[in-house]
């Protein structure tokens, strides 16, 4: 294993310099010079694939990687020769300026190794002697021209793989539906069982992702928003955690204030809606999509069903189930999907897996959707933001009248009670939740 990786930074064309090998042009961005000690002197920086010039926190489970990115403060000018290595000192350094006390990853256990251009993977494995827990690795860019401020970093590393997966003896589902815009997806994982270690949660849904309508094409589409976005782009970070510890994560389809809706697409546009689906599933290798009939502005539109209708919504599912047989389809039972039909001779519990109630609702949903058996129906579900809890009678209802499970809405730092929470443990589980730690938006 290496111990340092040298650079030699050039625009527009630059060289890694790792013995006797050579690597694509180097592109570097344009940054914004005034941060730098020497301003208009070019100075070559570290910048973790997140964006970020400092300290990072990432999850693994058994092995993980990260990239970082050499870059340098002035586009079209060389920031000369830099190396990259494992530097205690500067976990030292950081303990002491911001009064913490992360303890250093041995260097066995990292590997630094060169990838494309200007790109190097910090690479990280679990071993049976370290200890379940956060440590640190301390990483330094060293030579004449690299900045004072951005040339250090402390990429934190939560090991996991010491921790039991979420699948509880009962089999009942407790689904976190985070608001995503405001929470991170990871916060999810800081919720266990104090008896038997598991996850608390079981599925994540990232709320939301939308259909759109593309007037230039005249087709619908997934348009996911800036933070969705983000969540799928760096998914090696939010969201396969979750996964590796069993968590299905699913992506939420809701209106856009547009025409285009779940409840009046044609038969042809069903269908090519749910292969665009299928392919944002495989891309992101995503466990299902969760639909909401809410915010859509539908009318008599050329090439829409001139009516909504539970029969447009349950055809768009049935070709979602046609096309995606290993992905969950999931519903709210609220407004046009408060129900569904038979469709080509399957009734809905054939092309459905879960249907979760709104807030505080406990019936039964047979006559809603036929077919569906109880285990995938999901009840009593509570909003965090709002105060709306299910009680420890209802909880209790649930696993008495042998239902799938429960739902929690918006969990989020500022949003959790470890009171109602409990109250799902100990019904379902017959265990209570511990909190450790937490994790707030960082994008």
């Amino acid at each position: 294993m290496r111990q340092y990786l040298k650079y030699m930074l050039a625009l527009p064309v630059g060289a890694l310099l790792l013995g006797a090998c050579s690597n694509p042009d180097i592109d570097l961005s344009q940054v914004d010079e005034s941060r730098y000690e020497a301003n208009g002197t070019p100075v070559a920086y570290l910048e973790s694939k997140y964006g970020t010039t400092d300290i990072d926190s990432v999850i693994f489970n058994n092995e993980g990687k990260t990239a970082f990115i050499v870059k340098s403060s002035v586009a079209g000018k060389s920031a000369g020769q830099a190396t990259l290595g494992y530097d205690a000192a500067v976990l030292e350094q950081y303990n002491k300026e911001h009064g913490t006390n992360y303890q250093a990853m041995p260097q066995d256990l990292v590997a630094i190794e060169a990838a494309n251009g200007d790109t190097v993977n910090v690479s990280y494995k679990t071993a049976e002697s370290l200890p379940q827990g956060k440590y640190a690795i301390p990483l330094s860019l060293k030579g004449s021209s690299v900045s004072k401020e951005k040339g250090d970093f402390v990429l934190l590393v939560d090991d996991i793989s010491k921790m039991p997966d979420c699948h509880k003896e009962s089999g009942l589902q407790v689904i976190s539906c985070m608001e995503v815009n405001d929470a991170n997806p990871l916060y999810n994982l800081c919720f266990t069982l104090k008896k038997s270690g598991k996850y608390f949660f079981d599925q994540v849904i990232m709320f939301s992702g939308n259909i759109n309508y593309d007037a230039a094409t005249g087709r619908v589409y997934n348009y996911n928003n800036e933070n969705v976005q983000h969540l799928l782009d760096y998914k090696e970070k939010y969201l396969e955690p979750l996964q590796q510890k069993g968590m299905k994560v699913i992506l939420g389809i809701l209106g856009n204030h547009d025409r285009a809706s779940i409840m009046n697409l044609t038969e042809a546009g069903a269908k090519d809606f749910a292969l665009e689906l299928k392919s944002v599933m495989d891309a992101y290798n995503l466990d299902g999509i969760f639909f909401d009939d809410e915010y859509s502005n539908p009318g008599n539109y050329p090439g829409f069903e001139r009516n909504e209708s539970s029969y447009n919504f349950s055809r768009l599912a049935y070709y979602l189930k046609q096309y995606a047989p290993d992905k969950l389809v999931e519903v709210y039972v609220y407004s046009g999907t408060g129900s569904m039909t038979e469709v080509n001779g399957k009734q809905p519990g054939e092309f459905l897996d879960y249907a979760i109630h709104d807030y505080g609702q406990m019936y039964d949903v047979s006559s809603s959707y036929p077919g569906l058996s109880k285990k995938g129906m999901i009840l009593g579900s509570s909003e965090f933001a709002r105060g709306s809890k299910i009680s420890a009678y209802n909880c209790q209802r649930i696993v008495d009248g042998g239902y799938g499970g429960t739902m929690i809405f918006s969990l989020a730092p500022e949003h959790t009670d470890l009171n109602c929470m409990n109250r799902i443990a100990s019904a379902f589980y017959d265990d209570e939740v511990v909190k450790t730690g937490s994790y707030s938006k960082d994008w």
